[in-house]
């Protein structure tokens, strides 16, 4: 198949706009419903894009018959909605990471294959152009073997936001980290081995708060690449607070990869230093959005299917466990988490 992509969206924030718009820019998608907790959130989200057809049950999006569908909505209320889009075997972009859970991930896994429809997970760095050339450079030998990773992503995040809700965003780890930046990083290097973490609350202390506001995470990729990440919820002032540094046996790289642009990547071996601007680069958003509808049609394989997904919210859970059990994680061996 081929053509037009009818596109179903479920959510009206600011994410849901920024996603919907990228297919829009593609020329190849055309948005035919819109659902959201309140009506009024999906007829203002509608105005904007030209969509009519609005709900405040997401199954009234069938009688808009799309060919596709994404879910762009607070992380514990995600998984119903996946499995139900996967029910109805509508292909499946998932602004979030896999769910909020280990278990559910393995449960949203097994629904898509038995489907066999596309479920892709809304990490957009992969096709961001900055992280596509910081992997072509490393893994063409420019700074030499790789030995250690720094990175460091704080958001000034807001109280009343569901992101500072434990239950309903997963904790901050797999909210934030798995973004800033587990899941380009794997891409990079591999699975991680082991994890060590520390992680504490200091800003917004309540109860029902992310219990690891900033966390430390210390993780041990293949080939004795060691990664030392800085991330959470409290940034204070207006320094640069989003980047990451690799240092390898010939040389460094620097990338500032930025939240929601194209970012920048230095190299510096020696005496010799060159800079990569991406401001004319396609947009990771629409990037991501073209490969969605080509594998829509296809059925083929986006850069962040489920079974990769699932690491993510892997690391991040260990992540969680670790400092809160003050003990290092082996990945993928004998690690089960609790959630």
């Amino acid at each position: 198949m081929s053509g037009m992509l009818r596109l179903a969206i479920i959510g009206a924030g600011f994410m849901a706009r920024r996603r919907a718009r990228a297919f829009v820019a593609t020329g190849r998608a055309h948005i035919v419903g819109i659902a959201a907790r309140r009506l009024s959130s999906a007829k203002t989200i509608g105005a904007e894009l030209g969509c009519p057809h609005c709900f405040d049950d997401y199954r009234r999006l069938l009688d808009c018959k799309p060919d596709a569908v994404l879910i762009e909505v607070p992380h514990l209320v995600q998984d119903e909605l996946v499995l139900w889009a996967l029910g109805q075997g509508l292909p499946t972009l998932i602004g979030g990471p896999l769910s909020v859970s280990v278990q559910g991930g393995e449960k949203i896994l097994g629904a898509a294959r038995h489907a066999g429809v596309l479920l892709e997970c809304g990490f957009e760095a992969r096709y961001k152009a900055v992280w596509e050339t910081a992997k072509e450079l490393l893994h063409a030998g420019r700074i030499g073997q790789p030995i250690a990773v720094q990175s460091i992503a704080l958001w000034n995040g807001k109280s009343e936001s569901w992101y500072y809700d434990q239950a309903a965003s997963g904790g901050m780890p797999l909210t934030h980290m798995s973004y800033a930046f587990i899941n380009p990083l794997r891409w990079i290097f591999g699975e991680p081995l082991r994890v060590s973490a520390f992680a504490n609350r200091i800003k917004q202390t309540a109860a029902d708060y992310v219990r690891e506001e900033t966390c430390v995470a210390n993780l041990l990729f293949p080939q004795q690449v060691m990664c030392s990440m800085l991330a959470g919820y409290v940034k204070s002032g207006s320094g640069d607070a989003w980047g990451l540094t690799i240092v390898g046996t010939e040389g460094t790289m620097e990338l500032q990869p930025t939240e929601m642009e194209n970012g920048s990547l230095r190299i510096a071996c020696g005496e010799k230093a060159e800079t990569f601007e991406f401001s004319q680069a396609q947009d990771a958003f629409i990037a991501q959005a073209h490969a969605f509808i080509d594998s829509a049609w296809t059925n083929a394989h986006c850069r962040n299917g489920p079974e990769d997904c699932l690491r993510d919210l892997q690391v991040a859970i260990a992540i969680s466990v670790s400092a809160r059990e003050g003990r290092s994680i082996e990945l993928f061996q004998d690690f089960r988490p609790f959630s």
